[in-house]
C-alpha cells in the first residue's frame, strides 16, 4: 500500500483550494480590533468575539465602495471569502462589502445562489486545460486592455498558438444578452477550440457584478470546450470564476496559464540547442587540436618537447634521489652518535669508576665520622674517669684518712658492727693494718 507524501506547497496548494472552494460568500459579525493598514494602502483588522480572532483583509482598491468608517472596537458585519496566503501559510477573510448593521439583499441573494450552484454540481466539474493549445477562443472587449495583455503574452511567450476573438460586451445594459450569446455561439463553432477564454480587467465590485449573473454562469457552465474564467483582479471573484473549469486571477494570468508549458518548452529547446552548440564546438576544438598535434613539424616539436620534459623529470628525480638519501645517511649517522653516547654513558667501566669515587668518598666521611666519635667518647671517658676519681673512697687517704674493713671486706661504719676478737683490716695510703679487737667503746652521749 503506497502513501502519498506531499510537498509543503502541494499540501498548501490543495488546503487552500478547499479553503476558497467552500468558504465563499460569507457573512460575518464581529468587533474591529488591531486595524493597521500596510505602506500598499491594504487594510488589515481582525474580527473578534469572546471566543475567537479572525483574521482580515481589505484591498486597497475595495475601500472606494465601502460605505462605513473603520476604527478598532466597532462592530461591524463583513462579506467576503476565505482566502489562502500560500507563502505564509495564513488564511485571512478577503472582505468585500462591509456594514454596520443588517444584511445587503445583493449579497444575500448571490450567498444564496452561491450554495444552490454549489448543491446542484455546477462547482464541480473541473474539465484538464490543454498542455499545449494551439487555438483559443477569446470573449471580451476587443477595445479593453485585458485582449492587449492577453494576445502580447501569448505572443511573447509561445509560438504558433491561433488566437480568435469573439467580441463582447462586458458592462452597460446589454452586457448580459451579449456574453449569453457570445457563449451559444461558442457551442455551434465546429471546428476544435482548446481553450475558451471569458476575460474582464478589473474594475469596481459594481462593474464586475455582470458575472454573478445566474444565467451567464450557467451559460458558461454549459460550454462544450474547456473554460477559463480571468475576471478582474486577484482579489476578485465571482459567480463564473467557480462555475468555470479553471479560473486566473486576472487576464494576464490567463495567458500565463495558457503559455507556461509551451515557453517551458522553448526554454529547455533553447538550453538543449546551447548544449549542442557547446558540444559540437568542443568536438570541432578537439579534432582540430589533435589534428595540429599530428602534423610533420608538430609532431616532431611536440616529441623534443616531450623528451625535454622527460630529461628534466629525470634530473629533478636524480636530486631528489640523492637529496633523500645524504639525509637518509646523516639521520642514521645522527642516531649512531646518540647511541654512543648512550653505550659509554651505561659502560660498566664508567659505572664502576662512578662506584669507586663513590666508596673513596664514602670511606673519607666514615673515618671522619669515626675520628669525631672516638674523640666524643674519650672526652667523656676523661670526665668519667676524672669524676670517680674525684668520687673514689681511696682518695682521701691521701689526706691522712684511713678505712676500716670487716671480716667481709665491707666498711665498718659503727661500733656494733664488730665484735671483740673480730679480725679487722685498715687501709692506709701505703698499705693496710690487720689487727684483733681487743675492746669497744661505745659512744659516749
Amino acid at each position: 500500500m503506497s502513501v502519498k507524501i506531499y510537498s509543503v506547497s502541494e499540501l498548501t496548494y490543495e488546503i487552500r483550494d478547499i479553503l476558497e472552494g467552500n468558504f465563499y460568500g460569507l457573512w460575518v459579525k464581529g468587533e474591529i480590533s488591531g486595524l493597521s493598514r500596510s505602506s500598499t494602502g491594504h487594510v488589515y483588522f481582525d474580527l473578534v468575539d469572546d471566543r475567537a480572532r479572525l483574521g482580515c483583509i481589505v484591498f486597497k482598491n475595495k475601500l472606494p465602495t465601502l460605505n462605513t468608517h473603520l476604527e478598532n472596537g466597532k462592530e461591524i458585519i463583513v462579506f467576503g471569502s476565505l482566502s489562502l496566503y500560500v507563502k505564509g501559510g495564513e488564511y485571512r477573510l478577503k472582505v468585500e462589502h462591509i456594514q454596520d448593521a443588517g444584511i445587503g439583499k445583493k449579497f444575500f441573494d448571490l450567498e444564496k445562489l452561491k450554495r444552490e450552484f454549489k448543491a446542484k454540481g455546477y462547482f464541480d466539474r473541473k474539465r484538464p486545460i490543454p498542455t499545449y493549445p494551439q487555438r483559443v477562443l477569446v470573449l471580451t472587449s476587443p477595445t479593453g486592455a485585458a485582449i492587449k495583455d492577453i494576445t502580447k503574452i501569448i505572443n511573447r511567450r509561445s509560438f504558433g498558438m491561433e488566437i480568435l476573438i469573439l467580441p463582447i460586451s462586458v458592462q452597460g445594459d446589454n452586457a448580459k444578452e451579449s456574453i449569453i450569446s457570445a457563449l451559444k455561439i461558442t457551442n455551434t463553432i465546429e471546428e476544435n477550440i482548446d481553450v475558451v477564454v471569458l476575460a474582464r480587467g478589473g474594475g469596481s465590485n459594481e462593474d464586475l457584478w455582470i458575472f454573478n449573473d445566474p444565467d451567464i454562469a450557467k451559460a458558461l457552465f454549459d460550454v462544450k470546450f474547456p473554460t477559463i474564467s480571468a475576471i478582474g483582479h486577484e482579489i476578485d471573484t465571482t459567480l463564473c470564476d467557480f462555475v468555470a473549469d479553471k479560473r486566473a486571477e486576472t487576464p494576464s494570468a490567463a495567458a500565463e496559464i495558457l503559455t507556461k508549458p509551451t515557453e517551458n518548452l522553448i526554454e529547455q529547446i533553447q538550453l538543449y540547442r546551447e548544449i549542442l552548440s557547446h558540444s559540437i564546438n568542443r568536438i570541432v576544438n578537439f579534432k582540430n587540436q589533435r589534428l595540429q598535434i599530428y602534423s610533420t613539424r608538430n609532431m616532431y616539436l611536440r616529441l623534443t618537447g616531450y623528451i625535454d620534459n622527460k630529461s628534466i623529470y629525470l634530473d629533478k628525480l636524480a636530486d631528489s634521489i640523492l637529496s633523500n638519501l645524504r639525509r637518509f645517511i646523516n639521520e642514521k649517522e645522527r642516531k649512531i652518535l646518540i647511541l654512543k653516547d648512550r653505550i659509554k654513558t651505561n659502560s660498566p667501566q664508567a659505572k664502576l669508576g662512578l662506584f669507586e669515587q663513590r666508596v673513596k668518598h664514602l670511606g673519607k666521611g666514615i673515618n671522619t665520622n669515626i675520628d669525631a666519635i672516638l674523640k666524643r667518647k674519650l672526652s667523656k671517658l676523661d670526665l668519667f674517669k676524672a669524676k670517680i676519681e674525684y668520687l673514689s673512697p681511696l682518695n682521701i687517704l691521701n689526706k691522712g684518712y684511713s678505712i676500716t674493713l670487716d671480716k667481709n671486706n665491707r666498711p665498718i661504719k659503727n661500733s656494733s658492727h664488730v665484735k671483740i676478737g673480730d679480725s679487722i683490716r685498715t687501709l692506709l695510703k701505703n698499705g693496710e693494718l690487720v689487727s684483733n679487737v681487743i675492746q669497744i667503746n661505745k659512744k659516749r652521749g
